[in-house]
């Protein structure tokens, strides 16, 4: 019985026996597990039932026991007692040093207690560990260490042999044995799982770092790591999830291991420690232990690099953000702004909204990422704007030196675009921040100096409006975005190439103006943005909108000046006269030129659109007037036209002046005002003697003087305009007007005169030259001059001029001169001598056949019924002039018979022919023509063949009673 408790008594305080590290010379611990076994905490047994004791103070049990000693006479029994005296005699001491810090406790009978027992059991594990750690507590670490090894040479499977090894391997670090420390820990680590396997582990770290032998050092600090944090698990420890002392443990070792990384290289060497499988889930804190000891040894460059290795390695893992902040903090601590300032520039790219890692983050990671974003887009932006501004004054103060002001441009657009996208990223990120108007106007003027005019113009205009109408509540910088934004659209409208694009910029720039104007009528610069817009409206042909700009502008308060007045005056005008309101733009013209000088170069122009709108005034009258035959409503408002079109001149002569004179003599011909016709056309010429028109108006003249009834008068004008026109148009024009108007007042030789100037000035146009030949035919026909009418007969007959008039004309005179033809052949009589006669008769059949075959080489139908019967006619007429030939004198009747006989015999073959002919020209009327030729082909065949064709008609009667 008494063994089997002491057996259970050994157990238990094998389980009490966990210690704490020790502090070691030179090492950077923080782990305590004292010095010796004396040091080591007391702990409590595990929980047992409830079973109800008497508690009794350890004075008095002592007292028991040592009556129970003196009482006992059994060794063994004798034994259990004193190994329980010595135990309490150390639980007295121990609560005695508890209760009295300060105060020195002798553990001399404790010891004292437990060498007695030892001497007569040399071998027990439990007296040895015991006696170890009275000696520890009472100052005697030798004795301790000798008690220790006792354990450790004569039991190796005792329960205390970890802490013997552990202790032991405590004592060679301590005497800088590294070696024999390291085979101790090693050896603690092989007995398994003991309460000692976690520090025996970091302590053989230790021992191996203070060997120089650093990748080992860090191997086994890593298993440890892995151990405290759980690596190995599917549910891993952070940090703030271990106890005090494993906290403790696990910053120390995190410590020890930026060392052993520094020594091996730096940040670089981390990743040499990695497993296969990957990096461990911890990886961030052995770059931040690294990182932060580097900071703490005021190598900020290299603690700040090794932050940034992390985020260059793991650049989506949940820590790189917090990582790169505190690279960025340290560069601050070491006051390094020139390395700060892209720190940050590379956080905002990494984890900014437009990054694929804020893309990938929760609400939770974006809330953290926020907190330095917000503070650095603002900073970086407001950077990079400043530096713009500093660069574009240096281009401009070394505007002389080409090469370094265009460098100088080049970067200060370059930071311009820099700072612009850090604002609108700013602005992107959060929209509803307070400070987003102001620095979406920061964006735009940024924009804008980098000639980025499109998107500056919209920055421009959300801040101009858009905020306002988001929140309520129009920013400072409302009135300045809006005035810019007209002014960028205006700017990319300059650039613009492409047509379309550039209306389309015009059209927001004009929007833009009307909107600022409308918004901030009080502003100094709103009528002339007003104005402005009226003028782009204007360019645009908006013609309606631009008389609305134009008026809201004329009714400003404070009203324009005299200059802007001027403006609106002009916009109305041109606009009024646009779209056809020219009463209207009269108006607006004619105060306009009332407060002009004649000297102003706008004067003459401006006078001419005056007058352009009271010519289409007039115009637009004349061009509704309809006149027609049976009705005389457009005399009035023809008449209104022409006051207006006379009243033009009020403002001065001018060319539109002359234009609107010229179109009034043309309507008051059109309404026989003869007198008044004659009386303008007559100012016009002395006003406008050189004008284009003034040599038209040579057919109005013809006009009102036929009106007037004096064509001779007016022949007389055109005579003088065909010798002294420099228009050679006119003077051919001018010429046969002339010689018709000679032909109308009767004076034919005047007539005929002109006529024969024409042609021989004017060949071209041909039909023209030829209607005055006709004309000449006509005039020497009705003087009797058949030898000049021949002439101009030949003329025509034989002109090649193609068209149907040409032709006809030549067909009409081959007529005529075949009918003198054809006259002479009928007047030829056959008298004797017969022969003679009869061949004088046939050269001139021959002469005539001949004419009307040309006659009948044209193809005219009026002119080739006519030669056809005429043809027939030459063969009737010499059978007839054969059959009625003058008979010799001195035939007998038999030979008169028989003379006759012979003539019929050849008269009948003319006769014959003449028949063929007729009835060649009568087949014409299955072709649609009748007229007079034909008619009288068919006169000749009811003489020729009268059995044939001259049958009496007959009439078809019949009766209606049938109906």
């Amino acid at each position: 019985m008494v063994k089997a408790v002491t057996h259970r008594h050994r157990v238990t305080q094998l389980a009490l026996a966990v210690c704490t590290a020790a502090s070691l010379s030179g090492c950077a611990s923080q782990f305590d597990p004292g010095t010796t076994l004396a040091q080591l905490p007391v702990s409590e047994l595990p929980p047992e039932p409830a079973v109800p004791m008497p508690k009794v103070a350890l004075p008095a049990l002592i007292d028991s026991y040592e009556k129970a000693l003196a009482a006992n006479r059994d060794p063994r029994t004798r034994r259990q007692i004193q190994l329980r005296l010595a135990d309490l005699e150390m639980e007295r001491l121990e609560q005695q040093q508890a209760d009295n810090p300060a105060m020195a406790v002798a553990y001399n009978n404790a010891v004292r207690h437990y060498e007695e027992l030892l001497q007569t059991s040399a071998d027990d594990d439990y007296l040895a560990y015991r006696l170890a750690r009275a000696r520890a507590l009472d100052g005697n670490t030798g004795g301790s260490l000798q008690a220790l090894e006792t354990i450790v040479e004569t039991a190796p499977d005792s329960p205390f042999i970890a802490e013997a090894l552990f202790r032991r391997g405590e004592a060679a670090f301590g005497r800088k044995q590294y070696r024999a420390a390291e085979r101790d820990f090693a050896a603690v680590l092989a007995q398994g799982d003991t309460p000692f396997a976690r520090n025996a582990r970091y302590m053989l770290g230790w021992s191996q770092f203070k060997d120089a032998r650093y990748q080992d050092a860090g191997e086994t600090f890593l298993v440890l790591m892995d151990d405290l944090l759980a690596e190995g698990q599917v549910q891993k420890r952070s940090l703030e999830e271990l106890q005090q002392g494993e906290r403790r443990l696990a910053d120390d070792t995190l410590r020890v291991l930026a060392l052993g990384f520094n020594y091996l290289g730096g940040a670089g060497a981390i990743e040499s420690f990695s497993p296969e499988t990957g990096p461990r889930s911890y990886q961030h804190l052995l770059y931040r232990g690294l990182g932060d000891w580097y900071a703490e040894s005021e190598r900020y460059r290299d603690g700040a690099q090794t932050f940034l290795t992390y985020v260059e390695r793991y650049p989506q893992s949940a820590e790189a953000p917090n990582m790169h902040v505190r690279a960025v903090e340290i560069l601050q601590q070491g006051n390094f702004p020139s390395e700060v300032v892209p720190a940050k520039r590379d956080f905002i790219v990494r984890y900014g909204i437009r990054s694929q890692y804020w893309q990938a983050a929760d609400d939770q990671q974006r809330g953290e990422l926020t907190a330095h974003l917000k503070p650095w887009l603002e900073e970086l932006a407001r950077f990079d704007h400043a530096r713009a501004q500093a660069l574009a004054k240096e281009a401009h103060v070394a505007r002389n030196n080409l090469r370094v002001a265009e460098k100088a441009l080049r970067e200060s657009r370059e930071a311009f675009l820099a700072a612009a996208s850090l604002y609108g990223e700013f602005i992107e990120t959060f929209p509803t921040d307070g400070k987003a108007p102001e620095l979406t106007f920061l964006m735009a003027e940024s924009l804008s100096e980098a000639g980025q005019y499109a998107l500056a113009f919209n920055a421009y205009r959300r801040v101009a409006w858009e905020f306002a109408e988001e929140t309520g509540s129009a920013p400072p910088q409302a009135s300045e975005a809006g005035y810019a934004a007209i002014l960028t659209a205006g700017q990319v409208h300059k650039r613009q190439k492409n047509p379309e694009q550039a209306s389309l910029w015009l059209d927001r720039k004009i929007e833009t103006s009307l909107r600022f104007a409308d918004t901030w009528p009080q502003d100094q610069r709103a009528l002339a943005v007003q104005l402005d817009a009226a003028h782009n409206l204007f360019e645009q042909y908006r013609h309606q909108e631009t008389i609305a700009a134009a008026e809201k502008a004329a009714a400003w308060q404070p009203p324009p000046d005299a200059a802007q007045r001027r403006s609106i005056l002009m916009l109305l005008g041109h606009s009024y006269f646009e779209i056809d309101d020219f009463a209207a733009a009269e108006n607006a013209y004619t105060q306009l030129l009332s407060g002009m000088a004649s000297t102003d170069p706008e004067y003459v122009n401006t006078r001419d659109r005056l007058q352009s709108s009271i010519y289409k005034q007039a115009e637009l009258i004349l061009s509704q007037v309809h006149l027609t035959s049976d009705s005389m409503e457009f005399i009035a408002p023809t008449e209104q036209a022409i006051a207006l079109l006379l009243r033009v001149r009020q403002s001065g002569r001018s060319t539109i002046a002359a234009t609107a004179q010229y179109d009034a003599i043309t309507q008051l011909v059109r309404l026989q005002r003869w007198p008044a016709a004659q009386a303008e056309l007559t100012d016009f010429r002395q006003h406008y003697p050189n004008h284009k028109l003034t040599p038209s108006l040579a057919a109005k003249a013809v006009a009102i003087y036929q009106g007037m009834d004096m064509p001779e008068a007016a022949a007389d004008e055109l005579m003088a305009l065909a010798s002294s026109d420099p228009s050679a148009e006119v003077r051919r024009t001018s010429l046969y007007l002339a010689a018709e108007q000679f032909e109308q007042a009767g004076n034919n030789t005047k007539a005929i005169d002109a006529y024969r100037q024409y042609t021989r000035q004017w060949r071209e146009p041909a039909l023209q030259n030829l209607e005055a030949q006709y004309q000449l035919v006509s005039l020497y026909a009705k003087a009797g001059n058949q030898s000049e009418r021949n002439l101009w007969l030949k003329s025509l007959s034989g002109n090649r001029v193609s068209e149907p008039r040409g032709r006809y004309l030549a067909a009409f005179a081959q007529s005529e001169l075949a009918e003198q033809s054809y006259a002479r052949f009928e007047r030829l009589s056959l008298t004797l001598p017969l022969k003679q006669s009869l061949k004088n008769k046939k050269q001139a059949m021959e002469t005539t056949v001949a004419d009307y075959k040309k006659v009948l080489d044209f193809g005219i139908a009026e002119f080739t019924t006519a030669a056809n019967f005429r043809l027939a006619e030459v063969y009737r007429q010499l059978s007839r002039d054969l059959i009625d030939s003058q008979r010799p004198n001195g035939l007998s009747p038999l030979e008169l018979e028989q003379y006759e006989i012979l003539l019929e015999e050849q008269a009948f073959p003319f006769e014959e022919k003449a028949i063929e002919l007729h009835e060649a020209n009568i087949q014409r009327t299955a072709d649609g023509v009748y007229d007079q030729w034909v008619k009288n082909s068919f006169s000749s065949l009811e003489n020729l063949l009268p059995a044939r064709y001259r049958k009496p008609e007959s009439t078809l009667e019949w009766s209606e009673e049938a109906y």
